[in-house]
């Protein structure tokens, strides 16, 4: 019996044109005998690549009615027209920095027409409010939005430190990390699409929370991002869903649907929560983690250390990001973020090839967490070690 793999396995140009030559042999003509560069061999030539092509595009749209195989944009409308589920186009890296004004001078500065950096990795960040800085005044927080889309925008803690607009006399920083998401994946797009059979559960799976509550808007139509998000019963036929983003905490207020929390509570409780039933929405708690490790590289890496820790910390921010609410679990029980789990972030960004050795002080050991804690990254300390060998 053919497996679907082997029914969709397009035909290469060369099969195609064995294919067309045992035909003609087949009716007696002896293409033996044909020269290379003959009028007959070329146009067999030239018809094998355009049955290829064709061949390629029915396996394509073969696929495409299967979940697990449709790959690209054929899974983009796979999810669309069949679940109706939207491909994520990612997010911008949002949060606050920190400016402090040592000098005398008054700034009044409109929306976006402030520039800070991470002069590490190169990204910039607008601000999304207007505001005024006063003569010698500190700590004024600033929402600001990175330029470009996904993860590659993210900044650990205290990595934007570049003022791009200049105004004399003034520091930036970032208190907390600003992070970014990449548009989905197909593996993350299957599970969508998975996870949105569960709204048509009449008993309130907890994959349709976990839909509806990743799809919410708020009033204005911009997404709540809502990343992770566990579902708690209480035994009695009510349950509590915690909520977070890729930074932690949701904010907003309950009945409020132009605040995060406000809209994915009523998202869950118009589209979700089935009749008899009770469920809260909350925001869990952040969970710093804060990381201090050293790594030994080999000096062909090609990399600088400042490079080689910009790197090393941008991952482990996204890492602590995806991480769920409650941990991760080997077992029944309480959850943990795995200190090998962090050690293996470290390996993957330095490489197999160049990774002498690493050593992770902080955490000491797994970390606990709580049933209603989302882990973000703290602080970071990095040291490498670049061995010339």
């Amino acid at each position: 019996m053919a497996t679907l793999s082997e029914l969709t396995t397009p035909l290469t140009t060369a099969e195609v044109q064995q294919a067309i030559y045992d035909a003609i042999e087949a009716r007696g003509v002896a293409t033996t005998s044909w020269k290379p560069g003959a009028i007959a061999r070329t146009i067999i030539a030239g018809v094998a690549i355009v049955l290829s092509s064709f061949s390629i595009l029915q396996a394509r749209i073969a696929e495409s009615g299967f979940l697990d195989k449709a790959e690209d944009d054929w899974l983009t409308l796979v999810a669309r027209f069949v679940y109706n589920v939207e491909r994520s186009t990612g997010s911008f890296a949002s949060g606050i920095v920190t400016l402090d004004n040592t000098g005398a001078g008054v700034f009044v500065v409109a929306v976006g027409d402030l520039t800070v950096s991470n002069s590490t990795t190169g990204k910039a960040y607008r601000n999304t409010a207007g505001f005024s800085l006063a003569a010698f005044e500190t700590g004024k927080l600033v929402p600001v939005q990175a330029v470009e889309i996904g993860s590659d925008s993210t900044s650990p803690i205290g990595f934007i430190d570049t003022l791009v607009t200049v105004l004399l006399n003034v520091t930036v920083t970032n208190a907390a990390a600003l992070v970014g998401a990449d548009p989905d994946t197909d593996p993350q797009l299957r599970s969508k699409c998975l996870a949105k059979t569960g709204t048509l559960s009449p008993n309130g799976a907890a994959d349709a929370y976990r839909f509806v509550a990743f799809e919410a808007t708020k009033d204005d139509g911009t997404p709540v991002g809502i990343t992770r998000l566990t579902a708690v019963p209480d035994g009695t036929g009510d349950v509590i869903v915690y909520v977070a983003s890729a930074t932690g905490p949701v904010t907003g207020s309950i009945g409020d649907t132009t605040t995060d929390l406000g809209a994915v509570d009523d998202a869950i409780q118009t589209q979700v929560v089935p009749l008899a039933v009770t469920a809260t929405t909350v925001s869990a708690t952040a969970l710093a983690v804060h990381v201090s490790y050293v790594v030994w590289v080999r000096g062909t890496s090609g990399k600088t250390a400042v490079e080689m820790e910009a790197e090393i910390d941008l991952a482990l921010t996204n890492f602590m990001s995806v991480q769920p609410i409650g941990g991760s679990r080997k077992v029944p029980g309480g959850g943990f973020v795995f200190k090998q789990a962090i050690e293996s972030v470290v390996a993957e960004v330095v490489g197999t090839t160049d990774l002498i050795d690493k050593a992770i002080s902080v955490p000491a050991a797994d970390t606990a967490v709580g049933t209603t804690e989302a882990p973000v990254i703290g602080t970071i300390a990095s040291t490498v070690i670049f061995v010339s060998l």
